[in-house]
């Protein structure tokens, strides 16, 4: 545990005293960009429906869960700038996908409802627990502490998340979700009793993270767009990408930058480097394309028309037990 904290604290200390640039440079500071390649296309948004959570067996805590998970998901669908459909619409046709699921085709009928159909199983909800009995010890000064016995509680959720494309049913994207929480009380009960509104409360708590820390879904539905100019003044390097608040894009937000080539293969797409969008809601950020700020390095070697692409983090920083997991802790 203290190895856990001591290292994620580090990467918070480390990142929270970075500066980043809250100006965008003017037009007379642009610098001319020679032409990629491979041209790459401002992406389109997409339209989702994401069904109801399914679940096939009996538990306390299911319906919460279900809740819970579903408010996640969509507002995953909803951060990336993706018109997400109706709930009311996503309950009435759920039978009808979920049978297409089966058969491997959807009939629109003529009428595109979305572009991507989220499907999310609920597989498990399982509480387990250890007793640890009291026992007492020295400290160097001689001094005797007695820790009392405790309960330790886990509280643990999987499920599934498929993505399909409409109407052909595609699979897409699988998603493994996990999730869990913890808690501790002080007890010479051995048997460890536990009331169902605290269990409730942990599996709800270990649904939330199952989707908090998964971002395969953002990742795919993430905007993209062409670099389209490289402006250089005192602040540093930046580039104007065609991605802006239509998309949801906010100040201070990754933004993954790559080249297109071809070869005897054909396209072939490489990671150049990385940025982030400039801390200035006014200036940075409009609706139809943002001021990103590049290290000198990358503004070297990127060319008009790369692509840019916001990056969805696994988890936020300050949050010390995704961090953790996310560094293999």
């Amino acid at each position: 545990m203290f190895k856990q904290t001591a290292v994620a604290l580090g990467v918070v200390a480390l990142l929270s005293g970075c500066v980043t640039v809250d100006k965008v440079c003017t037009p007379d500071t642009t610098v001319p960009l020679t032409n990629s390649d491979v041209p790459t296309k401002t992406s389109t948004s997409s339209k989702v429906i994401v069904l109801p959570v399914d679940v096939d067996f009996k538990d306390p805590a299911v319906k919460r869960i279900q809740g819970t998970m579903l408010d996640a998901i969509e507002g995953q669908v909803v951060e990336t700038g993706t018109v997400l459909v109706d709930r009311k619409i996503a309950k009435k046709l759920t039978s009808e996908i979920k049978l297409a699921e089966q058969s491997g085709r959807y009939n629109s009928k003529g009428v595109a409802i979305a572009d991507y159909a989220v499907v999310t199983q609920l597989t498990s909800s399982d509480l387990s627990y250890k007793f640890e009995k009291a026992y007492s010890y020295k400290d160097k000064k001689g001094k005797v502490h007695h820790v009392p016995s405790k309960c330790k509680f886990e509280a643990d959720v999987k499920g599934v998340m498929k993505v399909y494309s409409l109407p052909d049913m595609q699979l897409v994207k699988r998603v493994e979700l996990k999730g869990d929480d913890n808690l501790s009380t002080e007890t010479g009960n051995s048997r460890c009793p536990i009331n169902n509104a605290t269990y409730i409360s942990m599996a709800v708590k270990a649904s939330e993270e199952a989707v908090k820390e998964s971002h395969e879904l953002q990742e795919m539905l993430a905007a993209s767009a062409p670099v389209q100019e490289l402006r250089q003044c005192e602040v540093g390097s930046m580039v104007r990408i065609g991605v802006g608040s239509k998309r949801n894009v906010t100040p201070k937000a990754d933004i993954v930058f790559s080249s297109q080539m071809k070869s005897d293969a054909g396209i072939e797409t490489f990671e150049i480097g990385k940025g982030y969008v400039v801390n200035n809601a006014s200036d940075a950020v409009k609706p139809d394309y943002s001021w990103v700020s590049i290290d000198e390095d990358l503004a070297q070697k990127i060319k008009k028309g790369d692509s840019a692409k916001l990056k969805f983090e696994p988890c936020p920083i300050w949050d010390l037990k995704c961090t953790a997991k996310n560094v293999g802790l």
